[in-house]
């Protein structure tokens, strides 16, 4: 490669890189929005029914709120059942009572 060829690609390269770097090509134009006028917006907003907005950002709240609560008994009984468990002398108690359990049940399923 010729030194022209390497000093070519060299700059190209630097270019490319700052390109990344700066982020300018993924820049959104902004200049090419489409523009609603003040009027029409004005105009949405007084259609726009405030109760119903109320109403189901109640229902997502609560959604939200009621996950919350079974992913915390959720986590509060995980670390109970792992603290039962670490004792080994409880744990084998608890498999024989399983699998005696267990035995019964699939007895009376035949």
């Amino acid at each position: 490669m010729s030194d022209i060829e390497t000093s070519l690609r060299n700059a190209a390269e630097r270019s490319i890189m700052k390109i990344i770097a700066d982020g300018s090509w993924i820049n959104p134009d902004y200049n090419n929005r489409v523009k609603l006028p003040a009027d029409f917006m004005a105009d949405v907003w007084k259609l726009v029914d405030r109760e119903k907005v109320k109403k189901f950002l109640a229902e997502k709240i609560e959604e939200q709120l009621a996950d919350r609560i079974v992913n915390a008994i959720a986590a509060e009984l995980a670390t109970d059942i792992k603290q039962i468990l670490s004792v080994t002398e409880r744990r084998e108690a608890i498999r024989a009572l399983a699998r005696e359990h267990m035995t019964a049940i699939m007895k009376a399923g035949t």
